[in-house]
């Protein structure tokens, strides 16, 4: 939910050279150690979703001798954190040899019934260029990623179901995200009414005061339609919004660390998160990290009292399965602290917090160091959120540009 560079600094005293030499690679043994003793000091959850970790240690060190290069060091190491079957635990290898083993092609997919279906094109990109359109559907998904630079041969149905055959360049198109991810829009429906449309794709630093500005603009609309099926996560910020439609200030979520539930022995229940002292406007990363550092491993969010502020409107939040971590954890505030309608489709369930490890020659591991909880004591992790009304896509829907969601959005927004 929360990803978050952890800094390890090493120091190097150096008397004679003018130059430093390039460190050397660190052997696959030592760099297993690392990854392997950062879950187990860093895991959040103390009993490891009740697997053994020394065990499933024990078992992939004993398959090191078969290691000969990074591809094969990063096979072995996801298999073993995969053991665990928990979201925000993967590891990165160095930039180098992602560029070497495989980007995508300047386009956004989604997995829609068995297909791999374009529904962005980046601009400027060779996928523009060479005339892959929103709606295409790749007939050989596996060709998505390859070495950087490198030319991909993909199959491609049309949306009128010509096939054709397409070489695009692989290119990084997708990370960092759109910036801002974060717009908004009014639109007059008819005398007197006016809506007010809100589509967030990341919750990150300096989404709070964002939310403040699109709420001010949006203050006179009579219904509110907020877009969340792109987003991919973030941080709290989000609980900002969502305190304009929640009224008085509530304990809206909480982040449990090892640090907190070890000594608890047992699940938190409601009586424990309400013993935590409240945190209010943590609406960056350093923030909320601090608070839960402060809590021990333990922090209860609030929403804000915003008074006269409150939206009056009527307010919709449309959900796909795109929508991923902080994204989740904000649909579930809306619908918790606001009583707000999800349409769409169910989410990723792919909600922790999370922190980024620095390992040595450049890798990095990403290990959920905070799980999240409802202040009623229900555990959210990594659980997809169902919306209230489903409403199934097609690959025809993206070639017809027919958006039932914001449709039935609206229809919602505007019944009497």
């Amino acid at each position: 939910m929360i990803p978050r560079t952890a800094a390890v600094l090493v120091g190097l005293l150096l008397c004679a050279p003018v130059q430093a030499a390039e460190p050397a690679p660190p052997t696959y043994g030592a760099l297993f150690e690392q990854v392997w003793k950062s879950v187990d000091d860093s895991f959040y959850d103390p009993t490891f979703h009740g697997q053994d970790w020394t065990a499933i240690g024990a078992r992939y060190r004993a398959r090191l001798g078969q290691v000969r290069d990074d591809a094969a060091f990063a096979r072995l190491a996801k298999a073993m954190l995969d053991e665990l079957k928990v979201s925000h635990l993967y590891l990165s290898p160095p930039a180098a040899s992602v560029n070497r083993r495989g980007v995508g092609i300047g386009a956004l997919m989604e997995t829609i019934g068995k297909d791999e279906v374009v529904v962005h094109v980046a601009p400027l990109g060779d996928a523009q260029r060479q005339g892959l359109r929103v709606g295409d559907r790749i007939a050989n998904p596996e060709a998505l990623r390859g070495a950087l630079g490198e030319p991909a041969t993909l199959q491609v149905v049309g949306c009128d179901g010509t096939r054709r055959t397409l070489s695009i360049r692989h290119e990084q198109a997708a990370w960092p995200a759109r910036h801002p991810g974060f717009e908004w829009r009014k639109l007059g429906v008819r005398p007197g009414v006016k809506l007010g449309y809100i589509r967030i794709d990341r919750f990150d630093d300096g989404a709070a005061d964002l939310a403040d500005q699109a709420m001010a603009d949006l203050a006179d609309t009579q219904g509110l339609v907020i877009d969340v099926r792109s987003n991919t996560g973030g941080n709290m910020s989000g609980l900002r919004l969502a305190s304009y439609f929640s009224g008085e200030s509530r304990a809206a979520v909480a982040l449990l660390g090892r640090s907190y539930l070890a000594p608890l022995g047992r699940g938190a229940t409601a009586a424990d998160l309400a013993k935590l002292p409240p945190v209010r406007g943590a609406y960056t990363d350093e923030a909320v990290f601090a608070a839960v550092k402060a809590g021990q491993g333990a922090a209860v969010f609030h929403s804000d009292d915003l008074g006269p502020k409150r939206y009056k409107g009527k307010v919709v939040v449309v959900t796909s399965g795109e929508t991923a971590s902080a994204g989740e954890g904000f649909a579930l505030m809306m619908r918790d602290l606001a009583g707000a309608k999800l349409i769409g489709r169910a989410t990723a369930g792919y909600l922790l917090s999370s922190d980024v490890f620095p390992l040595a020659g450049g890798w990095r591991l990403t290990v959920p160091v905070d799980g999240v909880w409802a202040p009623d004591g229900r555990d959210y992790a990594d659980k997809p959120i169902a919306p209230d009304v489903t409403l199934p896509r097609t690959a025809a829907d993206v070639c017809r540009a027919d958006d039932a969601d914001l449709a039935k959005a609206v229809e919602m927004v505007t019944a009497p």
